[in-house]
């Protein structure tokens, strides 16, 4: 059996989607891989071309990680799981629709916004939906 793969990416919906997911690797015995990724953007201005440094954007990602991990292991959701955590680089749903490839679930967020907006879910949870090698669990915030 593969592990549950959770993307995560700091928001509500996402630690939400990293809570279900701990929970659902305990049900079925299995790792649980979380995973964070990241593109380098390129911004143009005028002849110039601009863009982060990939070496802050790494930290960050992994800072975002550890910090999720750490809350959700300090509140006992992760006790007894054999957990992963990776920073991957490159666009985000196309490096989970990777994961997807291996894994038994893939457990992404959505971005809801509340009323009419609130019922689209956001390009990178859309992607997952409709490209992953597995089920894929969206799991959204509740306010």
């Amino acid at each position: 059996m593969g592990e549950i793969v959770v993307g995560l990416d700091g928001s509500e919906h996402s630690l939400a989607a990293l809570r279900w997911a701990a929970a659902e690797a305990r049900l079925r015995s299995t790792g649980l891989r979380v995973v964070s990724a990241y593109a380098t953007p390129v911004m143009t201005t005028g002849y110039e071309v601009a863009a982060p440094d990939p070496d802050d954007l790494r930290a960050a990602s992994r800072g975002l990680l550890d910090a999720a991990v750490g809350s959700a292991a300090d509140e006992g959701l992760l006790d007894g799981l054999d957990v992963a955590v990776e920073v991957l680089d490159g666009h985000p749903g196309e490096r989970l629709i990777e994961c997807s490839a291996t894994a038994e679930l893939l457990v992404v967020g959505s971005r809801g916004h509340g009323g009419f907006v609130g019922l689209l879910l956001g390009s990178v949870t859309t992607y997952c939906v409709n490209h992953a090698h597995c089920p894929v669990v969206v799991v959204r915030h509740r306010t």
